[in-house]
């Protein structure tokens, strides 16, 4: 059996962001149960199986819940954000580093290329393997918070020894894929501007005069690319043109 696992608490992300990932996860692989945590009863589609959690800790601190072997997860799980865009087959990623955790490279390596931090958007690993991450912080939440920014972080220290993902296989949509120009303008020195929009000038003549257009050229995305993940700003439901998301957001 396989599962697949996200986790919705809080009030950032409406009932939406849940049915959609299943929906995309429907649309690109087969043969999984879809499990959500919830802080509270939110009444999501009959196949979607809602977990609902007593102990609710601030923000992102309610992933380590997708490690408590108690859970009913049966086989291999597959944790994704919610904000995440499936537009190609993830078949792939069940096969991949069978029996190890596996987890993204932060998307800080577009700038530094052997960044150490994980990304914790994706991960994956056989249920009850990985169940001192929730002991641990069970233990002692308040400290765990203390002495780490976020559970990427925590991951990070705890299991060093983690498989990662290739890197094109789930990347940044904001570092590595790109938005439409124009959709929220981001600094020129992230690598969607340089690599995935190349600024041309094209140069026509009317009326005997020249006229100079600066246009954008985008180049496409790797074969094995799969995933496209909206860390910070913009989510999914905030991009208006990119087809990319337009047409497998849904």
């Amino acid at each position: 059996m396989r599962s697949i696992v996200s986790v919705c608490t809080g009030d950032k992300y409406p009932n939406r962001y849940v049915e959609i990932l299943y929906n995309m996860a429907s649309r690109h692989t087969s043969n999984f149960q879809f499990y959500c945590i919830t802080d509270r009863k939110r009444g999501f589609d009959p196949a979607i199986k809602e977990i609902v959690i007593d102990n609710v800790f601030p923000t992102w601190w309610n992933k380590v819940h997708i490690f408590n072997k108690n859970m009913p997860f049966q086989g291999t799980v597959l944790y994704m954000d919610l904000d995440v865009v499936i537009f190609r087959s993830i078949e792939k990623l069940w096969d991949f580093a069978k029996g190890r955790f596996t987890i993204i490279q932060d998307f800080n390596r577009c700038r530094i290329k052997n960044y150490h931090v994980k990304n914790s958007s994706v991960m994956k690993w056989e249920h009850g393997s990985q169940h001192q991450l929730y002991e641990n912080f069970i233990a002692e939440p308040n400290q765990v918070m203390r002495k780490w920014r976020g559970d990427q972080d925590y991951v990070t220290a705890k299991v060093p020894s983690a498989e990662l993902w290739p890197h094109d296989w789930i990347m940044s949509y904001k570092w590595e894929i790109g938005m439409e120009p124009g959709e929220k303008k981001r600094s020129p020195n992230d690598k969607f501007v340089k690599e995935r929009y190349t600024k041309q000038v094209k140069i026509k003549i009317k009326n005997g005069q020249k006229l100079q257009k600066e246009v954008f050229v985008k180049h496409e995305l790797p074969d094995d690319c799969s995933i496209a993940v909206f860390h910070g700003k913009p989510d999914p439901a905030e991009i208006q043109h990119d087809p990319l998301v337009i047409d497998n957001w849904r």
